[in-house]
């Protein structure tokens, strides 16, 4: 028994040692120790391109990464010379700022930067499959990369299967605010040909963001046609979140980190909406009212308002569970903010149960459905905290 002890003692000290050995001596080798613009200058020294593997401690596909992707000898074949690498967290240290700065919305992001800090593309998610994703990164650094890309569209270049293509590289890139230019750039002046052009149309579904966009106001106006060419259910519910997200821009954070909102700028969107027939542009308003008082940290209007929905338009276990978890953030101080949200919760929890009671009994041989989140037993968890 003992011997097979120190068999299989060895055996895992072997896979490890195997594994701390691939990535010293094949795989890809990170600079330890060194913050962004030690790594920034080490890059420069050496000649080399700066590659950043913005990761967090919670994320999945960033520890896949680290432990099956990046070890492996080709990765460590191509990146050790032509960069020099660095792991951020972006959660600690000076992880937050970088975060902020490169814009990062998704994990893992990977940055790909020349030695004087300007992005030449990054790529957003990872793969399993080590020799794809080094394909999209020497892709991503060749003539479709992204840094390649927009110099071209900077200097002027318009032809549609550019812009087609410049709009593939910005839905990788998660540059949705980029996109949408480029998106409103391709379509202007082409609302007809959407019906014939189906990548054309394809494009407004993924990249048009803005109701007031002359493609949306096309679209809006030709519904019916549309509808017949390609169908309503994918048109109905962009066109609704378009309608739906676009308050946002209303409200602005400047560099200083204060808050503003257009009241103005609303207005005239909510006269927009009537005017095109937004039948829960109401519903719209109270959700800009929440976002707004959030912004602004009056958290007391925000429970207010979010109260004001659930009586209205009914109780959304998606929506209450984050507004609670806001409120928990940002509210440890205010037992009346928090009394408000614990009460969202047990009237919820008490619909629920009641809902699971009245459910019809099974015939044989059914099995009931899992609901894909258990808020019950996240709101008891809430609830918990927020009473302590």
């Amino acid at each position: 028994m003992k011997g097979k002890l120190v068999l299989l003692l060895a055996a895992v000290c072997f896979c490890f040692g195997g594994l701390r050995a691939q990535e010293a001596d094949g795989g890809v080798k990170f600079v330890e120790g060194k913050t962004f613009n030690e790594a920034l200058a080490l890059a420069k020294e050496s000649g080399k391109m700066l590659f950043v593997d913005c990761y967090t401690s919670w994320c999945g596909p960033c520890r896949m990464m680290a432990t099956k992707v990046f070890p492996q000898k080709l990765m460590g074949d191509y990146f050790n010379e032509k960069f020099v690498s660095v792991k951020i967290d972006m959660e600690k240290g000076e992880g937050p700022e970088l975060h902020k700065r490169f814009n990062v919305r998704a994990y893992p992001t990977f940055l790909f930067l020349d030695a004087d800090g300007k992005e030449l593309n990054r790529i957003v998610g990872g793969d399993a499959d080590a020799a794809k994703f080094l394909a999209k990164v020497k892709e991503g650094l060749g003539e479709k990369g992204l840094a390649a890309m927009t110099a071209r569209y900077e200097g002027g270049e318009r032809d549609t299967t550019f812009l087609m293509d410049y709009l593939e590289v910005l839905g990788t890139a998660y540059d949705s605010g980029k996109a949408a230019e480029v998106a409103e750039v391709l379509l202007k002046g082409r609302g007809a040909d959407m019906l014939a052009n189906s990548r054309l149309y394809a494009a407004f579904l993924q990249y048009n963001s803005s109701p007031l966009s002359e493609a949306f106001r096309y679209v809006s106006a030709h519904k019916e046609e549309f509808y017949a060419r390609y169908g309503r259910e994918n048109l109905d519910r962009m066109m609704s979140m378009a309608w739906m997200a676009y308050p946002r821009t209303f409200i602005k954070k400047g560099e200083d980190g204060k808050v503003t909102y257009d009241k103005d700028g609303m207005a005239a969107y909510v006269k927009e909406m009537k005017k095109n027939g937004v039948e829960n542009r109401d519903e719209i308003v109270l959700l800009s009212d929440i976002n707004v008082a959030e912004a602004m940290g009056d958290w007391k209007e925000y429970a207010d308002c979010c109260s004001r929905y659930i009586k209205k338009y009914g109780a959304k276990d998606m929506y209450i569970y984050n507004w609670v978890l806001r409120i928990q953030k940002n509210c440890a101080d205010d037992a009346e903010v928090k009394a408000t949200a614990v009460g969202w919760m047990k009237d919820r929890m008490a619909a629920l149960a009641a809902e699971k009671a009245n459910e019809p009994p099974l015939k044989e041989g059914e099995i009931r459905a899992m609901p894909l989140m258990d808020f019950s037993r996240y709101y008891e968890q809430l609830i918990k905290d927020l009473e302590k």
